[in-house]
């Protein structure tokens, strides 16, 4: 089956009024008459996945109540879509297919259904349940929609404004002081009628003291609640502190606190202990916390799952992490040169840990190692590991990983930003992902890793070493590369040509930087050609292209001869300029190298415009491949076109 059209919410809205007087179910000017019945909409609803049959389990009926949508857009563009279905035909039951993935998997909207498929009559019809009758359904609905998409379903029924109106997870997204009125407005409205809520989320900017305590008040009255399950905090305080009330940490029946801050100027503080015994996640970003507040609601709270603590360690000289059952993911970033210690110890069902020790100061990077000043046991569960910063500088650091004792280690992740040394070696018999970070030091000239299970590897960075993988078979390698084109030479593309060799697949992503004056890209492509071993590699799959700052990178034919030289990739993809909004020069650059042949080269000169076949576009409004012409040069402003590349 193929996948229907998708539309906006506004068109879904036209389009619903449009068939008000037909009793057809259609998608484009087809009726559609195949029908499984699946009951999924409340897991569809509760999880936002979708599990179904095979395409061989479909049944096939005709005629009305039945009716199916079909799609093979993501789940937003799903939900989004059985919204509109399902208040147009709130009447009768509504089935939806999905092709997502090439499978078909099928959602019975509401449950009364005759499978012999002769039908129902109309008093059966009329004792079918609606979709206004299960107003959780409809708050479901409404929760997996964006906040202006939800609140525009309030207008096409009254059940649907009731729903609105009682919905049970509030988002307030406040940046002036009308809003932060409406949010009050709507708080004493639930308040008042003793309106149930689980899950409150505000987004504000706070620009004096005044709405600094109006915004803790508000915070005080919400955490107060009983049925509140999830708190989360985003806050930027441009002009004032705010001082995070103590009831925050009183609701017993909460689960999951996130805080974000845009910088310290939040601080999390109370003289009582805390009561939420059943939180199972906390997020604090940039929020100052007391150490002894921190260890305490580790010693209350001992359901957590998840705990994340993103550049808190202001306050902080030791985080202890300690008899915590349950706890599965654990990451803490510090910014401190390395002042704070961990002791984590009794975390027997890890499976994530990351640390990051982050050091600005140059001076400071490469100093000796800071692992000794850490007490860290993780158990023996851990699958996935990310350390960097000051945690890997030499060799002593990765000793420790190998002490730790991670038998089930599966996935690494180094950030090199603090690496000192020309070469790195490492070894595993475990890992199958490996990826490495912030590799911009020219010093590292060398990566050697024996990893026998190793099947995927990242470098991210300005620089490429010389790889060495023995005794690995890589399925694919994945560059994601920011470059000074001022910095580059031949031995940059020699190196990625080596490494393409490495592996079965392979994805590059380039972004290009020039914030001063475009300089010329000297690169001579007869020396490059003269020293490169191997003919283009095939096994590149994907390029992305992007640039910040560089409007003149796509008349620089240089980079391109140097880079196709050493690849010929199956499909590119291409960003707009991050500043420069309003340019896309490949497609350009595209039409002047191949469809003119580039007639300033000598004709004798092997050129790899002459090694394409065919060079289709694929724009991103039509998902319909067209072959490249000079037609399309109208549409390249601010758009992001893929290329796909069939080479001789």
């Amino acid at each position: 089956m193929g996948g229907g059209k998708t539309y906006n919410l506004r068109e879904c809205l036209l389009r619903e009024r449009c068939l008000e007087k037909n009793n057809d179910t259609l998608i484009g000017d087809k009726p559609l008459h195949k029908i499984q019945i699946h009951n999924r909409l409340v897991s569809l609803l509760t999880t936002g996945h979708f599990v179904g049959p095979s395409s061989s389990a479909i049944a096939h009926f005709t005629g009305p109540p039945y009716h199916q949508f079909s799609t093979s857009q993501d789940p937003k563009d799903l939900t989004i879509m059985i919204t509109l279905t399902l208040l147009h035909y709130h009447h009768t039951p509504v089935h939806l297919i999905n092709t997502h993935n090439r499978e078909i998997c099928v959602i019975e909207a509401l449950a009364t259904v005759d499978i012999s498929g002769s039908g129902m009559n109309q008093k059966a019809r009329r004792r079918s349940p609606r979709l206004e009758d299960v107003p959780e359904l409809m708050h479901g609905i409404q929760s997996r929609l964006s906040l202006r998409e939800a609140a525009c379903t309030s207008v096409l029924s009254k059940s649907w404004l009731h729903a609105w109106s009682t919905i049970p997870n509030l988002r307030f997204h406040i940046q002036d002081k009308m809003k932060l009125v409406d949010m009050e407005r709507t708080l004493i409205r639930y308040f008042d009628n003793n309106i149930p809520f689980q899950r409150f989320e505000l987004d504000i900017d706070i620009k004096n003291q005044e709405a600094a305590s109006l915004t803790e008040k508000w915070i005080r009255s919400v955490a107060t609640k009983t049925c509140l399950k999830e708190l989360s905090l985003t806050i930027c305080p441009s002009g004032a502190s705010l001082d995070l009330p103590a009831e925050i940490l009183s609701g017993k029946n909460l689960t999951k606190i996130r805080v974000s801050a845009a910088n310290s100027a939040v601080r999390m503080t109370t003289n009582r202990h805390p009561e939420c015994v059943s939180l199972r996640e906390l997020h604090l970003s940039r929020v100052r916390i007391s150490e002894e507040l921190l260890h305490a609601i580790f010693s209350s709270c001992s359901l957590l799952k998840k705990i994340e603590l993103i550049v808190c360690s202001k306050d902080l000289k030791t985080i202890k992490v300690k008899n915590l059952p349950c706890l599965s993911h654990l990451q803490i970033v510090t910014s401190d040169r390395g002042s704070t210690a961990f002791e984590i110890s009794h975390v027997q069902n890890l499976r994530f840990f990351g640390c990051n020790v982050r050091i600005m100061n140059r001076v400071h990077k490469r100093r000796g190692p800071l692992i000794n000043s850490h007490s860290i046991s993780l158990g023996s569960s851990v699958t996935d590991l990310t350390l960097g910063g000051g945690m890997i500088r030499d060799n002593d650091s990765l000793d420790m990983i190998n002490k730790l004792g991670l038998p089930f280690l599966k996935s690494l992740t180094l950030d090199m930003a603090c690496w000192a040394l020309g070469s790195f070696h490492f070894t595993s018999t475990s890992i199958n992902r490996f990826s490495m970070l912030g590799c911009s030091s020219k010093l590292l000239d060398m990566v050697h890793v024996t990893a026998p299970k190793l099947l995927f590897f990242s470098l991210t960075g300005k620089i490429i070493p010389s790889l060495l993988f023995p005794y690995s078979n890589l399925e694919q390698i994945e560059f994601r590369m920011g470059l000074h084109m001022d910095e580059l030479d031949a031995s940059f593309f020699l190196k990625m040509r080596e490494a393409f060799m490495l592996s079965r697949k392979c994805k590059v992503i380039i972004t290009t930087f020039n914030y001063n004056v475009p300089l010329p890209l000297e690169i001579n492509i007869d020396d490059l050609r003269t020293r490169l071993l191997f003919p283009p590699a095939i096994n590149v799959q994907q390029v992305l292209f992007k640039t910040i700052g560089d409007e003149c990178t796509w008349e620089r034919s240089q980079f391109f001869d140097a880079f196709f030289e050493i690849c010929h990739p199956d499909h590119i993809s291409i960003w707009p300029d991050s500043m420069l909004k309003h340019n896309n020069h490949f497609c350009k650059f595209m039409l002047r190298e191949v469809l003119e042949r580039n007639k300033n080269k000598p004709a004798t000169t092997s050129y790899w415009p002459s090694y394409l076949k065919n060079v289709q576009i694929k724009q991103p409004h039509n998902r319909e491949w067209e072959t490249l012409t000079d037609s399309h040069t109208s549409f390249l402003e601010g758009l992001t076109p893929e290329f796909r590349l069939t080479w001789c």
